[in-house]
């Protein structure tokens, strides 16, 4: 089949899938928009977070209520709801398969990630209001077991060591992700230290470079690259995240000179909607839908047929999510067959989401991730107690007209 025929295909499936979705009545009589700081030092490749400002939507209907989550910003504890809450003002008053139409309208224009929740949250509502799975209506059937992964983001390898050492204790470590910074010493040192708490034959060991070993613009060679593959790889790696700033091309030749350890491609996947039509086989043996960069979580869902289609396995990433979006994407991995699914409420930072749950469809405290499918995303929050943690709070109405 010609890539044009393909790519009609996938276009065939959105288009099913929307369908179901914006036939769904009942009208939006609210929307609000919480913010909260999360405080918590991360460390990438490129820089270091200090704060995340996290942004969790309800929009209601009918008495149904639908959530989901993103992060806004980083490092802007001063950041304000005004702007976004201007650009979601007009959705009160609609139907809500309307305002699903109306927010995908604006892919491209708005923020990704301010449409991929605000999407997430109507889906949620219309699984509600319909009295059916959010999976179910995105067409997704499999039901295959998920694990979640631990993840390490310290270059401390005390912090490393007692980090692994707990996710080995809380039957975490099948899969554990850490990250590293272009130096290849010390990558080397980190995958080690975790090896020596889990070994290769019980814990699949990820390393997400943030493109650490050649940065857009940089003139590293292939050949260099390739050797510091070899090199993680030695030292106990079992795949690696965009290792560096790659043409597709690249990509592919260099997946081809580095296995068995595999590459995941996560920057050539954002947004969904573009990457379908960019990716090829032999990029990578696995390639990761990243959440809060997909754009839209209808389009990630045919992403990941394509995906299948290419022969690859799949990944479900993170954006450090912390609470209704982390257990959407654990369905979806659910639903969607991933290897695993990265998004799951935070170690030290979930406190104050889970004093606000009511009810969940996931218990991501499990491994396999426990999850039992409920109406749309299955989420239930206090929302008194989210309102007294959270730092900001907006609502919006429908307006006169």
């Amino acid at each position: 089949m010609s890539l044009e025929n393909e790519l009609a295909s996938y276009d065939s499936q959105r288009e099913k899938i929307l369908g179901r979705l914006y036939a769904v009545e009942g009208q939006i009589d609210k929307i609000r928009l919480y913010m909260k700081n999360i405080h918590a030092l991360k460390h990438f490749s490129f820089g270091t977070w200090s704060s995340r400002q996290h942004v969790i939507i309800k929009v209601s209907a009918q008495g149904k209520n639908g959530f989901a989550e993103c992060v806004m910003s980083v490092n802007q504890p001063e950041a304000s709801l005004e702007p976004w809450s201007k650009l979601l003002e007009g959705l009160p008053g609609l139907e809500a398969g309307k305002a699903l139409k109306e927010v995908r309208n604006c892919q491209g224009l708005w923020p990704e990630q301010l449409v991929e929740m605000t999407e997430m949250a109507l889906i949620d509502l219309c699984g509600k209001l319909t009295g059916r799975s959010a999976n179910s209506l995105l067409g997704l059937t499999e039901k295959q077991p998920v694990c979640g992964v631990h993840v390490i983001l310290s270059d401390d390898l005390d912090e490393v060591e007692e980090s692994a050492s707990w996710a080995r204790n809380q039957g975490k470590s099948r899969f554990i992700k850490v990250k590293l910074f272009g130096r290849t010493g010390l990558d080397c040192e980190i995958i080690r230290t975790v090896r020596r708490i889990c070994p290769q034959e019980e814990t699949f060991l990820i390393g997400d470079v943030n493109c650490g070993y050649r940065m857009e613009g940089d003139k590293t060679s292939l050949e260099q690259i390739a050797d510091d593959m070899k090199n993680l790889r030695e030292a106990g790696l079992s795949a690696c995240e965009d290792p560096a700033f790659l043409s597709r091309e690249e990509w592919v030749a260099l997946q081809s000179q580095v296995r068995p350890l595999e590459l995941i491609p996560d920057y050539p996947m954002r947004p969904s909607r573009c990457s379908i039509k960019e990716i090829c086989r032999g990029m990578g043996e696995i390639y990761n839908i990243h959440p809060d960069s997909a754009g839209s979580i209808v389009d990630a869902v045919v992403l990941a047929r394509r995906i299948k289609d290419l022969g690859a396995g799949l990944m479900i990433g993170d954006d450090s999510l912390v609470g209704p979006s982390a257990t959407i994407w654990q369905q979806l991995a659910w639903g969607l067959g991933a290897r695993w699914v990265e998004a799951t409420e935070k170690r030290k930072e979930s406190d104050f989401f889970y004093r606000c749950v009511k009810s969940l469809a996931t218990d991501s405290s499990k491994n396999p991730i426990d999850i039992k499918l409920k109406d749309g995303f299955g989420i239930d929050l206090d929302e008194e107690k989210l309102a007294g943690e959270a730092d900001l709070m907006i609502e919006l109405i429908p307006a006169e007209r």
